[in-house]
């Protein structure tokens, strides 16, 4: 059976005829895969370890202003610049999954241009602020902060409809009113946007310290807690603002542009914003393929924003993001099973998404999803190639999955797409493991996909 998946040429009916079939177990798919990785290059990297988590940049100004779980260290970046440098003529860098904006203030701080894209509204305001840090008065900034501490008119809305900020053992105290109360002071003061951007965010930043929530991977989690109130807590936050702001006065800047918007529509969306670059440097961390739901993770903060104001509303954004988890519902889609060079990859994924062994629970989900993201990785490198300059680099951060007893190595995947499109594969460095969630004994591996564009591609 091995040797049939990875040597014989099918035709499409032959091919469907072949898969439904077949409903491998995860000990076959492992021998598969197996076979496949003896021929990658893949790099054991025990210095990119500490490199691969957001925790110590919360040790650093601006990257501090907001702790976004799901990033890596702005070590990483510079690590990967030393490593792989866009070419002199066109030094411009994309990251088209920019989260909280870590390599666009890298590369701020390098003095090269950069462009990130994100379609989380919220995440994508998170990192232009971030990104914006230098047009932000700190004087101004802190004068509006005495204003608004000392506004005491009632809102003049009600809490948002979500029904998290309705809980009173989620926000005890009234405090869910108190920050709808400041985020509408905030909103009130004549001031200039940037200001007011900065007051949002560290109000939004409050939202742990003020409540009983915390973020636990694909969920928001209750722990019973002491909290403070939302006027201490927007306090302290601005004043780390501020703080920076101060420190990094005689810093070099350089301007960046965050547009929300997909991934896999990157060089429309680009094109429609106006940005005409050729970038010498693709780098970036997509959602892995691990169930998470980042606008439900981060519900409280595109409610509070007012990005949100509907279910409805939020119902649209979860469909339209990435296949990584069951809520995005974009109808089924069959690029790999479509393009002649991806007709192996599309045999591999749907072997997968037949598995036996992906367990009882996940099995009317997960099979969708594994399609779905797989289809959406081809898409999102396929446009990646359109901006990328030849001779660029591609560096995908990403990490592996389990579903079930079936395990699905990402990065090899991602590494086989990238190959049948025509990049050169230069390596899969791997940074480090970290445990399954649900089977402890499970190392799944995190990694660095490295591709690089050839010259006359």
């Amino acid at each position: 059976m091995t040797n049939k998946l990875l040597d014989c040429q099918y035709s499409h009916t032959q091919e469907s005829a072949e898969i439904s079939k077949l409903s491998p177990i995860a000990e076959d798919m492992q021998l598969i895969f197996s076979k496949i990785e003896s021929d990658l290059p893949f790099v054991k990297d025990n210095s990119l370890q500490d490199l691969m988590s957001y925790t110590k940049n919360m040790e650093y100004p601006i990257h501090r202003w907001y702790q976004f779980k799901e990033g890596y260290s702005h070590k990483l970046v510079t690590t990967i610049l030393k490593d792989y440098a866009p070419p002199k003529n066109f030094p411009a860098i994309l990251d088209p999954f920019c989260g909280s904006g870590t390599t666009l203030l890298v590369a701020q701080a390098n003095q090269l241009p950069a462009v990130g894209v994100e379609i989380n509204p919220f995440i994508a305001f998170l990192s232009r602020v971030k990104t914006g840090w230098f047009k932000i008065n700190p004087e101004e900034l802190e004068r509006v902060l005495k204003r608004v501490l000392k506004d005491n008119k009632s809102a003049r809305f009600p809490l948002p409809e979500l029904t998290t900020f309705h809980n009173e053992e989620y926000f005890p105290n009234k405090n869910a009113y108190e920050l709808v109360r400041l985020r509408d002071a905030i909103h009130r003061r004549k001031t200039t946007p940037e200001v007011k951007d900065a007051l949002i965010l560290a109000l939004v930043a409050s939202l742990e310290d003020v409540s009983c929530l915390r973020k636990d991977g694909r969920l928001l989690r209750y722990i019973q807690r002491d909290v403070i109130t939302p006027k201490e807590a927007l306090f302290k936050r601005t004043m780390v603002i501020l703080e920076d702001l101060i420190a990094m006065e005689n810093c070099l800047s350089q301007d960046t542009k965050v547009l929300q918007g997909d991934a896999r529509q990157l060089d429309s969306l680009l094109s429609q914003n106006i940005v005409h670059n050729k970038f010498g440097l693709i780098l970036y961390s997509p959602p892995y393929l691990n169930n998470f739901d980042y606008s439900e993770v981060y519900k409280c903060e595109l409610w509070l924003t007012g990005f949100i104001n509907s279910y409805s509303d939020w119902k649209e954004l979860r469909k339209k993001t990435f296949r990584s988890h069951p809520e995005s519902r974009i109808p089924s889609t069959s690029y790999l099973k479509d393009t002649p060079s991806q007709r192996e990859i599309h045999l591999l994924v749907e072997k997968a998404a037949r598995c036996q062994d992906i367990g009882s629970y996940a099995q009317t989900r997960a099979p969708r999803v594994i399609r779905g993201y797989f289809d959406d990785v081809f898409l999102m490198l396929k446009e990646q190639m359109v901006r990328l300059v030849p001779g660029g680099y591609i560096v995908c951060v990403v990490g592996n999955s389990k579903h079930g007893n079936l395990y699905i190595p990402v990065d090899t995947l991602i590494a086989k797409i990238g190959q049948a499109l025509g990049l050169e594969l230069v390596a899969i460095r791997i940074g480090k493991y970290r445990f399954s969630r649900n089977q402890k004994n499970q190392r799944l591996r995190e990694s660095l996909v490295v591709f690089r564009k050839p010259e006359l591609l």
